[in-house]
């Protein structure tokens, strides 16, 4: 009798057990729905970028692969020393992977080496292509435009680009603008044909900056120590100010521009909307505990965004309100929309989709 009770008790604590991770189970796929996922690319997340339906990505062990979003079928796969902390840039049908080393290699999209150059510690924060050229800090010289067929430096700026931190630049018609850090902060409008310098801004204050194009003008994002920010747009021919707002700005991340909304993630754990036009609060929305920890992606009248908490957030644009939070069980990467869908890359090695 004994038995039967203890056989009976021990199946009414499994049922509770697996009803338990039954219902955790349907959490973690309330919205989502799990494409794949692949354990043996064991990628490194700060590596992954998509480019015409193809998922980019590294691994510590020089392993770099290109594989089809939808299905993981692998497209290439060769060694490198690539440095997998910085993305890869995709640009004319040529991949640029910077080394450990910080060398510049050139492979074709077969995977084959086309040619490789000295690179410096700042390309690994300002390699960009644009046109039919790439730029980046280079041989020694700092920031440079090189030609994309050979490797050779076209022209290069005459100084400070090889002492300070340069960052990713920005490109409207012919100009280049290019934010300076670290021993002072300054952000240079060049001509692209020759290098000459068109205007100069100088912000004493802060010690980071980032720029990026719009249809207003050139938004320009400061900060110092992650607490003191700023959020400036300025005119492109004199880089004189068009508005500005003070802002508790977090720089890691990229905005989002969208409907004429600018989306910010902020230090304190804040997303904020501010009008393109004029550097008015749309909206704000409070994480509370959580904070944002990847870009926030446009898709179809929503923005998407992953954090600390490991969850994504679903909000609309116009008016900060959540859709949803749904919670993964690993780190989520910055999501992907590729062909009118999207995609939630996790430190698991997996992809997953709305439902």
């Amino acid at each position: 009798m004994k038995i039967i009770k203890y056989l009976i008790l021990a199946l009414f604590i499994s049922f509770l057990s697996c009803r338990e991770k039954n219902n955790k189970e349907s959490e973690y796929n309330k919205y989502v729905k799990l494409l794949w996922k692949n354990a043996k690319f064991d990628w490194m997340p700060s590596s992954l970028i998509s480019n015409n339906n193809q998922l980019y990505f590294a691994d510590l062990n020089n392993n770099f692969y290109s594989v089809n979003i939808e299905n993981a079928n692998v497209d290439i796969n060769f060694k490198t020393d690539y440095n997998p902390i910085h993305k890869p840039l995709i640009f004319k049908q040529n991949l640029f992977l910077t080394e450990y080393g910080n060398d510049l290699n050139c492979f074709d999209k077969g995977g084959k080496l086309k040619w490789k150059i000295n690179g410096e510690i700042n390309l690994r924060y300002d390699l960009a292509g644009y046109n039919q050229s790439i730029y980046g800090s280079v041989q020694g010289n700092g920031f440079s435009k090189i030609n994309k067929t050979n490797g050779k430096v076209i022209w290069f700026l005459p100084k400070d680009s090889n002492i300070t931190q340069t960052n990713k630049p920005a490109f409207f018609k012919e100009t280049i603008y290019i934010g300076f850090s670290a021993l002072r902060v300054k952000l240079l409008a060049i001509n692209d044909e020759n290098a000459k310098i068109i205007w100069e801004n100088k912000y004493k204050n802060f010690e980071t900056i980032r720029q990026y194009i719009t249809e207003k003008g050139l938004l320009v994002l400061l900060d110092k120590n992650f607490k003191n920010g700023k959020v400036l747009m300025l005119n492109y021919e004199n880089g004189n100010e068009i508005w500005s707002k003070s802002l508790n700005c977090d720089l890691l991340y990229e905005p989002c521009l969208v409907n004429k909304n600018i989306i910010l993630s902020t230090y304190d754990n804040k997303i904020i909307s501010l009008n393109i036009e004029n550097g008015k609060t749309n909206w704000i929305l409070n994480l509370n505990k959580d904070q944002a920890d990847t870009n926030i992606i446009n898709y179809k009248e929503n923005v998407y965004f992953g954090t600390m908490n490991r969850n994504v957030y679903s909000v609309t644009i116009n008016k900060g309100k959540i859709n949803f939070i749904q919670p993964f069980n690993y780190g989520i990467i910055t999501p992907i929309v590729e062909k009118n869908r999207i995609y939630f890359p996790t430190g698991g090695n997996e992809i997953w989709v709305l439902k």
